[in-house]
């Protein structure tokens, strides 16, 4: 995990990381990932208006790098009870597994939560999507282009809770091998210095 692949939740304080990655989608991921044409300003502007106090990351990592995002938006409620998942996954990593690990992870996390209904919105030309929302039991309504995916969410189990507990540990062992090696000298990366580095998230969402 982290340094040679795997999964771990994003802090807040890795806005720029998730930036990064969402600036490396090509034009189709983009499409994919926001159900439109998006240009980098639109997506250094969405990073940056993140309340990270209301939603969680989970990031699949290669060798260091976030190549894969899952997406946990909760509805504005002291105990919510809905959330809305948005997946993207950089192109050369589509197809492989990255995206089923996201969505079982996400949904460990909501179902942990006591969270009972995820919703998804995807391009009808998705297919990846509605695939990997399908496996999961979802409604699905089609209109217009756009497709609607509603997931009833697993109940919490002693093992889920121990899935994510175990999960939290290894991203806090991969998160600070990746912070060492990081702290050797490298050249600046463009892409990272021109991203906003977000806002710490206090809540255990």
């Amino acid at each position: 995990m982290g340094v040679f692949g795997g999964f771990r939740r994003l802090l807040g304080i890795e806005g720029g990381v998730l930036c990064g990655h969402l600036l490396r989608l090509d034009a189709d991921s983009r499409a994919a990932r926001f159900s439109a044409i998006t240009s980098d300003a639109t997506i250094r502007r969405y990073v940056d208006e993140i309340d990270w106090n209301w939603c969680r990351m989970i990031g699949y990592f290669r060798e260091g790098v976030l190549r894969g995002v899952a997406e946990i938006h909760y509805e504005r409620k002291f105990f919510p009870g809905e959330a809305e998942l948005a997946f993207s996954i950089e192109k050369p990593y589509q197809s492989s597994g990255v995206g089923t690990g996201l969505m079982t992870r996400a949904l460990t996390v909501l179902g942990n939560r006591g969270v009972g209904t995820a919703s998804v919105v995807s391009l009808l030309s998705n297919k990846s999507m509605q695939r990997l929302a399908l496996r999961n039991r979802a409604n699905v309504v089609a209109s217009s282009g756009v497709v609607f995916m509603t997931i009833t969410v697993p109940p919490w189990t002693l093992g889920s809770l121990m899935a994510e507990a175990a999960d939290g540990y290894v991203g806090w062992v991969c998160r600070n091998l990746e912070a060492a090696r990081a702290a050797a000298p490298c050249p600046a990366s463009p892409v990272l210095s021109s991203c906003p580095g977000g806002a710490q998230d206090t809540s255990g969402r």
